[in-house]
């Protein structure tokens, strides 16, 4: 799935690596397609609303490319990987759009772990929002499975899934 360098055989950077990690960790989660997506300004921003709006599931750091979360189907479930101690922020948000938000639970942080302090670009002092974090692969997993649980339940997914099962079943016909 990942590999330790790029297509020019230039090492990944640890960021790229961590996230390898992750990606590891839910490969074998039955049923679930991973769709790995940078919101940054060569993707065509409708190509990002393509993106986010046929995702069931929407996974990000704190930032801005969170508040994608509005584009998302109504069944969607949004895990901020860590709020920064931001921590009503993107949950507000997701409440508002009226999708369901996970993160890791108070008694889960010390499975975070930042790479250092942080320190803001213009003051110099420490921050959270300005550094990177590794974070542990079977808590991960287990928000994953959750997310999962909750998308596959939804009334609106269930419906969803069975228009789209009878007009499949129409075509054939």
């Amino acid at each position: 799935m990942c590999k330790e360098y790029d297509k020019e055989h230039k090492q990944l950077d640890t960021k790229h690596k961590q996230l390898c990690h992750l990606l590891a960790a839910i490969k074998d989660i039955p049923g679930l397609t991973v769709n790995v997506v940078d919101y940054n300004g060569q993707n065509p921003f409708l190509s990002q609303l393509n993106s986010t709006h046929n995702s069931d599931i929407f996974i990000g750091m704190h930032g801005a490319g969170l508040t994608h979360l509005l584009f998302l189907p109504d069944w969607a479930a949004i895990m901020e990987l860590y709020n920064c101690d931001d921590r009503d922020c993107y949950k507000d948000l997701a409440r508002l759009r009226g999708v369901k938000y996970f993160t890791w639970s108070p008694g889960k942080e010390h499975l975070i772990y930042p790479e250092d302090a942080g320190q803001h670009p213009s003051t110099g002092a420490a921050h959270k929002k300005f550094t990177s974090y590794r974070f542990d692969p079977t808590e991960f997993k287990r928000q994953v499975i959750l997310m999962v649980e909750y998308v596959r339940r939804h009334p609106k997914f269930v419906q969803e899934r069975r228009i789209l099962r009878r007009a499949r079943r129409n075509e054939e016909l």
